[in-house]
């Protein structure tokens, strides 16, 4: 029996199974066979099973969305490494972080490559620019053509990169052959890069409070906190500002887990329901945190997604932290990743949706933002008289700004950065000077009440 005619066979015997155990009650997945046997044995176009099969997929995943749900989603199997490295925080890389700079933009190394992984090894440096990656040539691309520029960057650990690299003063390109390794992708960020790769959390105008950027809540988030926190706190940190803008989630697990440091015992912290109303689960905090008096701010935005929000929403009812910023995305729905095709590709399923302790949804219903405003229902709110409101255009000048931060060295040492005339004092970020001030007078009162 040909290879083809047996994958025909055991997809058929598959969906008769599944039309078995359905006792009959839906005639449709003998309908899905059945078209998938006539295109397969009379259609004049032959194409491949696999991709039948994710049309297939695709096409039912655009009924779920044209009925609403914009999370749900089918991926491939190499969408689906993708996806599995970000969660799990582990990718097969070289150890650089690239950007596109100027006009026409350039593919370039942003900041100093990871100590003594690949690209350090091979001579990469800040301010170099990628020519091409193998025989993909970077000219012409912009940011938006980021996916395709990881896509080729990343790869199986032990598999060679060929990069056409033009060092930083120099007129002729050299060709690099870069060996990927395992990598570590760490959640946390500070407020400045320091030589070497580290962050500087506390901040310089008042070195009581540390800025705690989470970029996404992955498999190690937890563990970095309970790492980078009591650190902090032996060097004197004393109030903390969470910075969740741009978080766009992540694992359900990881949200808790981080609730749980700042709340004491038995606080709600996030209740799950399905499709009929019905709750499915409910996390509480297990055992008073390790935080639960740490004067906190949470930073939130626009992109402030799914995860974070559930994180922002917990805090901001239970009173432990002031939410500073803007309404955040509004995505209150949790995605089960189902394995396909033997694990190959998985399925991220819309199953339940999330509930916040005050009893509120967070999810907005109404594709558009602009119009959705009028309903103070979904997402995370800021705290009254803690709103920072931003034009898009005044959104996307901080961006490029942070942006900016986060790829110029600062020599604490030397008091200075490595690209002086780019870089501004906090780059005029009035969110985290809001939060700075409230946390400058919280912890004024509690020294003045303890000397009293």
């Amino acid at each position: 029996m040909s290879r083809r005619n047996l994958t025909l066979l055991l997809l058929a015997t598959a969906f008769c199974w599944l039309c078995f155990i359905r006792n009959e009650q839906d005639p449709y997945a003998r309908y899905m066979v059945e078209g998938y046997e006539k295109i397969d044995r009379h259609a004049y176009q032959q194409v491949p099973d696999r991709e039948l099969f994710q049309g297939a997929m695709d096409g039912m995943v655009a009924v779920l969305k044209r009925a609403g749900d914009d999370h749900s989603q089918f991926i491939t199997e190499r969408q689906a490494q993708f996806f599995r490295e970000e969660i799990n925080q582990e990718i097969g890389g070289i150890g650089v972080r690239l950007r596109f700079e100027g006009e026409p933009p350039v593919l370039e190394v942003a900041g100093p490559p990871m100590a003594g992984k690949p690209a350090d090894r091979a001579g990469l440096v800040e301010g170099d620019v990628i020519l091409a990656i193998d025989d993909f040539g970077t000219t012409g691309l912009t940011q938006f053509d980021f996916d395709k520029v990881l896509e080729r960057m990343r790869g199986k650990p032990g598999d060679a990169v060929q990069l056409s690299v033009l060092h930083k003063g120099e007129k002729v390109p050299v060709t690099l052959k870069v060996v990927r390794e395992k990598l570590t992708l760490d959640s946390l960020r500070g407020d400045r890069l320091l030589p070497g790769g580290a962050w500087q959390y506390v901040l310089e105008e008042d070195p009581r409070i540390a800025l705690v950027r989470i970029t996404s809540f992955g498999a190690k988030t937890y563990t970095e906190l309970t790492d980078l926190l009591p650190k902090l706190q032996e060097t004197g940190t004393e109030a903390v500002i969470l910075d969740l803008r741009g978080n766009p989630g992540g694992l359900l697990d990881s949200a808790v887990a981080t609730c749980e440091l700042f709340l004491p015992a038995e606080k709600l912290i996030v209740e799950t329901r399905d499709r009929q109303g019905e709750a499915r689960s409910v996390a509480r905090s297990s055992s008073d945190g390790p935080y639960v008096d740490l004067p906190l701010v949470v930073l939130i935005d626009r992109n402030s997604a799914s995860a974070s929000e559930i994180v922002a929403a917990c805090l901001e009812d239970h009173g432990r932290a002031v939410v500073i910023g803007e309404r955040t995305y509004g995505k209150g729905t949790v995605q089960e990743t189902l394995p396909m095709q033997a694990g190959d590709s998985t399925l991220k399923l819309t199953t339940a949706s999330f509930w916040r302790p005050s009893g509120r949804n967070i999810h907005r219903h109404e594709p558009d933002r602009t119009k959705a405003m009028a309903d103070p229902e979904w997402g995370v709110a800021p705290n009254e008289g803690f709103e920072i409101e931003m034009t898009l255009d005044e959104y996307v000048d901080w961006a490029k700004a942070r942006v900016l931060r986060d790829t110029t060295t600062y020599d604490p040492a030397a008091d200075e950065s490595t690209e002086d005339s780019e870089d501004t004092p906090l780059y005029a970020d009035p969110a985290v000077e809001l939060a700075v001030a409230h946390l400058q007078e919280l912890l004024d009162s509690k020294q003045d009440a303890e000397t009293e």
